[in-house]
């Protein structure tokens, strides 16, 4: 995972909002992974991973909808801190279970500022930091991802586009087939592996 930044910062401002779920996929070891539902992933016998937006979500609406696909597995304490946000990248387990929660962030360095000029964090480029927590069961793995903060001193606001966990998604899948994991750890591990890497983000040209 990234490691925390120094420099302070700040949320973005005038970004649409971003989806709930973001993915729901279905996994089994060697093949392809496939999109689904929710209502279709709970019935689901394969590794179940779902990636969600949590910024503006309660305890209550998140255990309400992904009890059915943790089967059983899923507690409040563990809902709060998949959607709260965490300062620094932390790690934990849970009484009476083998989940475990992890937190970090993905870095994404942008080119020039919207308005043509380079806007920059003083090291060349402007980021962006995105905070996720990823909270991994027996068979299924939930990722969260909390509202991106930039550093200070950007000359306008950052059009943060709505394509982290498309681009994580895709990355993922990429590398699943031949990965030989077939448990949701080794599912998270990939991830994690995606996540340490920097993202590349230049703003449409209009």
């Amino acid at each position: 995972m990234s490691t925390t930044a120094s420099r302070q910062v700040e949320r973005p401002s005038g970004v649409k909002r971003p989806r709930l779920i973001r993915q729901a996929s279905a996994w089994l070891p060697q093949r392809d992974p496939e999109p689904l539902p929710l209502q279709d992933l709970e019935e689901s016998d394969a590794l179940r991973w779902v990636d969600i937006y949590g910024g503006d979500l309660s305890n209550g609406e998140v255990l309400a909808l992904l009890a059915p696909i943790c089967r059983g597995g899923l507690t409040e304490k563990m809902v709060r801190d998949l959607i709260t946000p965490q300062r620094f990248a932390a790690g934990g387990s849970y009484r009476d279970s083998n989940a475990v929660i992890t937190s970090g962030f993905r870095i994404r360095h942008l080119g020039s500022g919207t308005n043509g000029s380079e806007a920059t964090n003083g090291n060349g480029s402007p980021s962006v930091l995105e905070p996720v927590q990823m909270l991994v069961g027996d068979d299924w793995l939930l990722s969260c991802w909390l509202p991106a903060r930039v550093f200070r001193g950007m000359d306008a606001p950052v059009p943060v586009a709505d394509d982290s966990s498309s681009g994580l998604y895709l990355a993922v899948a990429k590398r699943w087939p031949t990965s030989n994991a077939s448990t949701a750890e080794g599912l998270a591990k990939l991830v994690r592996r995606e996540l340490s890497g920097g993202a590349v983000y230049r703003p449409p040209i209009n």
